[in-house]
């Protein structure tokens, strides 16, 4: 049976999309993710200023609902890479991130399953083009409601 997993990063949507799972990482790569993310997050939040209660949000694996934390999250995916200049999602990317950290098969085949549940993301209407802004805060929805249907836990 496929074990419970805890999904980490530093942001829901960083540990949704390249999913990390806690029981196969060492505390040396968890804590070299984290710091990756802390950069990312950090480097982002100078042109998208966030808020307090944003960031509250984003610990506790919610979706913050300040003005500019779209854009932030789509800054965050895009420096990650699972977001292209077109502001579409690209689940591939965030698969091969996975695969240089897990081997075992059937880790992958549900990493993979999760990530396709959410490829819906790309078609969805959105008011900002390529800014991406609006996808990323549907992304991070469709994740965070996605998670519990794969065994992983925010």
């Amino acid at each position: 049976s496929i074990k419970m997993f805890r999904l980490v990063g530093f942001i829901c949507v960083c540990a949704a999309l390249t999913p990390y799972l806690a029981s196969a990482m060492t505390a040396e790569q968890k804590q070299k993710i984290h710091e990756h993310f802390e950069t990312i997050g950090m480097k982002c939040m100078k042109d998208h200023h966030i808020t307090e209660a944003d960031i509250t949000d984003l610990r506790a694996k919610k979706v913050p609902s300040g003005p500019e934390a779209p854009c932030f999250l789509a800054c965050v995916m895009k420096d990650i890479g699972v977001m292209d200049g077109n502001g579409l999602i690209q689940k591939e990317t965030a698969l091969e991130l996975a695969k240089k950290v897990f081997e075992d098969a059937e880790e992958l085949k549900m990493i993979e399953d999760y990530l396709h549940s959410c490829a819906h993301v790309n078609t969805e209407p959105v008011s900002d083009g390529d800014k991406g802004c609006d996808r990323a805060i549907i992304a991070m929805k469709c994740m965070i409601e996605n998670a519990s249907q794969f065994g992983f836990e925010l």
